[in-house]
């Protein structure tokens, strides 16, 4: 007869095995939210745990707070509260709930939450205007005819700012007659920025790194924020052959991700603080024109426009909306901006961000960037001007009249496309051919030409194209940046076919009244948007 305590002894090998299995794929999911570690790693007892606070972005320490009463009570809470609260939940009901029950952490592991990426929002641009496919923050209405001619685009009012948001977009901005739309806050987020508990909970963030990532290059800048005073610390560009951005989509996470903790680590950069810009190629935005009416109600009518504006299901995207201000032909109506981003874009660039080991603070738009640098360093009154942004596989154009950006467009060219055929016609690899387009090599600047007649034609009919909607409007000055601004002669073919002076944006002017410019002078074409980004270090504190 078979002794039944044979069976009872296999199970109680077994099950503490399978229990221990399940655990270590719960925790494997939510790390997997992260981006952060592999279901192997997950299996190492205390070192799992160790990955939870790396998911809460909390300190190590925790985990030996977990095994000394009462502080335990502490580290729970502390851990699975952050988790849940970047996850979109709230600090409070997990981190006591998972402490009592343990339930919540199965919530966590197999809900669809996604990570939000710390405060992640865009800065508008000094003003509107339009966007191309796929989008978020340019100012076009939903993506089309992108290189079929300029696109009027709405005003928009500088400075504002709209937060991602996945299900009910949050109003923070107001309208001209100063009324506040205010954002919903939990409990927990009421205690933060009262301060409460910051020394051991919150991180104050004083140092915030700008990072730009283009098509084949990622370019940093750190500042040093003293009393309002910027002051270099770190800047850093590397280019690459393979492309990292296509059509505004991450290539490559794990690859972008590793390249970003080797760059931080090469050049000794402290701060685990980012902020990064989505192309505006990636951006979609569209102006309606509604009655005044309250927060609530304003709230349920966007719900409906989005729907009907962007040209993607609502589970695909997040957005958001701001109130631009009165419509200045009725005034009894205001303007409300409608922003919106493909949910896959934004979590690529939490995933990646995540996986190298940073908090991404800020996620903004390219040509927003630019355009506030050019109103804050240049401050165009009189006149309306131009801003152009040559990069790698994309031409952005934008007319700035004051604040608003009234108008923009894309030309889908580039120095890529430059490189390419410099490539193909002397029939050398990609790398010489860029170096030789970069150094200007005599063997090679016949092939220049071309480019920069096609790429300062474009300029100049959407100087005349806009003008002639216009009439009453004067375009006084162009503003130029991007890597390929930097090939000569194009800035002198642009001032021959539009007549406007053409001036280089300098971004070192907001650091130390530019008295670092002349160390870095050689990298102002290509460093207005992660200089900027670096400055916005100022939104988060206090």
């Amino acid at each position: 007869m078979a002794n039944p305590f044979e069976s009872f002894g296999t199970l109680f090998i077994v099950l503490p095995i399978v229990v221990y299995l399940f655990g270590s794929y719960v925790l494997y999911r939510i790390g997997s939210k992260f981006g952060i570690g592999s279901f192997w790693h997950y299996l190492i007892p205390f070192y799992n745990m160790v990955l939870m606070c790396k998911c809460g972005d909390v300190s190590a320490w925790n985990v030996l707070g977990l095994m000394v009463f009462p502080i335990n009570i502490y580290s729970t809470i502390n851990i699975w509260g952050s988790i849940a609260e970047r996850l979109g939940k709230s600090y409070w009901l997990y981190g006591i709930t998972t402490l009592i029950f343990g339930i919540p952490v199965l919530i966590l592991a197999f809900d669809s939450s996604r990570p939000a990426g710390g405060e992640i929002f865009v800065r508008e641009p000094v003003a509107g205007e339009p966007f191309p496919p796929e989008a978020t923050v340019q100012y076009e209405e939903p993506k089309s005819d992108e290189a079929a001619g300029p696109v009027e685009a709405t005003p928009m009012t500088k400075n504002e700012n709209a937060d991602f948001i996945e299900e009910e977009p949050v109003p923070v901005v107001t309208d001209v007659k100063q009324k506040k739309y205010r954002t919903k806050r939990s409990f927990f987020e009421s205690i933060k920025e009262s301060g409460m508990f910051s020394s051991f909970i919150i991180k104050q963030v004083d140092e915030l790194v700008g990072i730009d990532i283009g098509t084949t290059s990622i370019k940093i800048c750190s500042l040093k924020n003293s009393k309002g005073v910027f002051s270099i610390q770190n800047i850093v560009k590397k280019t690459y052959e393979q492309e990292l951005i296509s059509d505004g989509h991450i290539v490559d996470i794990d690859f972008l991700a590793q390249e970003l903790q080797a760059i931080f680590k090469e050049n000794n950069i402290k701060s685990k603080n980012v902020a990064c810009a989505l192309s505006s190629y990636s951006v979609i935005s569209k102006k309606i024109t509604v009655p005044f009416m309250d927060d609530d109600a304003l709230e349920n009518m966007i719900g409906v426009e989005v729907e009907n504006a962007i040209p993607f299901p609502m589970k695909d995207i997040y957005y958001s909306y701001y109130v631009i201000g009165v419509d200045p032909e009725k005034q009894n109506m205001m303007n409300v901006k409608i922003v919106a981003v493909k949910r896959e874009i934004v979590d690529a660039y939490i995933a990646t961000f995540n996986m190298a080991g940073l908090t991404l603070q800020i996620l903004d738009v390219d040509m927003f960037g630019i355009s506030n640098v050019v109103e804050q360093l240049y401050a165009p009154k009189e006149y309306s001007v131009l801003i152009v942004d040559i990069g790698a596989s994309v031409t952005n154009i934008a007319i700035l009249n004051g604040e608003n950006i009234e108008f923009t467009r894309e030309i889908l060219m580039g120095g890529k496309y430059l490189t390419t055929q410099i490539q193909r016609s002397i029939k050398v690899k990609y790398k010489e051919a860029e170096e030789k387009k970069v150094a200007a090599d005599a063997d090679v600047t016949y092939l220049f030409e071309d480019f920069i007649f096609n790429i300062s034609s474009e300029i100049n009919k959407t100087v005349r194209f806009y003008l002639a909607t216009k009439p009453k409007e004067n375009i006084g000055k162009i503003y130029v940046t991007g890597g390929s601004s930097l090939l000569p002669g194009i800035k002198e073919k642009i001032v021959d076919e539009t007549g406007i002076p053409v001036e280089v944006v300098d971004p070192f002017l907001l650091v130390e009244a530019g008295a670092q410019t002349g160390l870095y002078g050689e990298l102002k074409e290509v460093m207005a948007v992660p200089v900027y980004l670096s400055t916005r270090v100022t939104d988060l504190m206090g």
